[in-house]
């Protein structure tokens, strides 16, 4: 899991870099909200629903795909505050923006993790997700349903992540 939060943060600190070795379009960064659930109760991450907030840096290879990764972090805070429980969500995405005009739709896919930071669980991801970016005149406005499948050593979890934020 370490290797997975450092593989994230050093591709979030290259971004610039690499937006140069892709293309003359700028990386864009976005931030939001995050609220994440699992579909079924298990051992794997905690009861509950996590509200929280994610960055994402999203590099264009061209101008339908793009290359990501986004950290978030999220509380489990439902059942008191001595009970609250936190979790990080790196995740390293392939972003496919879909044709059509006005709203942009886009499918993006990848893999991660959960990183249990009090508590124990997690394990590696699996995510696809489906989302919608509404563009202002210099940033946009972002929600995206992202589900994805948390594989630990002894189970499997399906997670569902619902996201909303602004692209810079």
């Amino acid at each position: 899991m370490r290797s997975l939060v450092l593989a994230a943060a050093v591709l979030l600190g290259s971004a610039p870099a690499l937006a140069q070795r892709f293309g003359d379009a700028p990386p864009r960064l976005g931030v939001g909200f995050d609220v994440a659930t699992a579909i079924t109760s298990q051992s794997l991450i905690p009861d509950g629903p996590s509200i929280g907030l994610r960055a994402r840096a999203a590099l264009p290879v061209n101008a339908d795909l793009s290359l990501a990764a986004s950290l978030g972090v999220g509380a489990h805070l439902f059942e008191g505050v001595g009970e609250s429980r936190y979790v990080a969500n790196p995740q390293a995405s392939l972003i496919v923006t879909l044709p059509g005009g006005g709203v942009a739709r886009y499918l993006m896919g990848g893999f991660g993790g959960i990183v249990p930071l009090s508590g124990g669980g997690g394990g590696l991801t699996l995510h696809a997700g489906y989302g919608w970016a509404f563009p202002l005149t210099e940033t946009s406005l972002f929600a995206e349903i992202n589900p994805s499948l948390v594989i630990g050593e002894n189970e499997t979890a399906p997670v569902l992540a619902i996201r909303t934020g602004v692209i810079f």
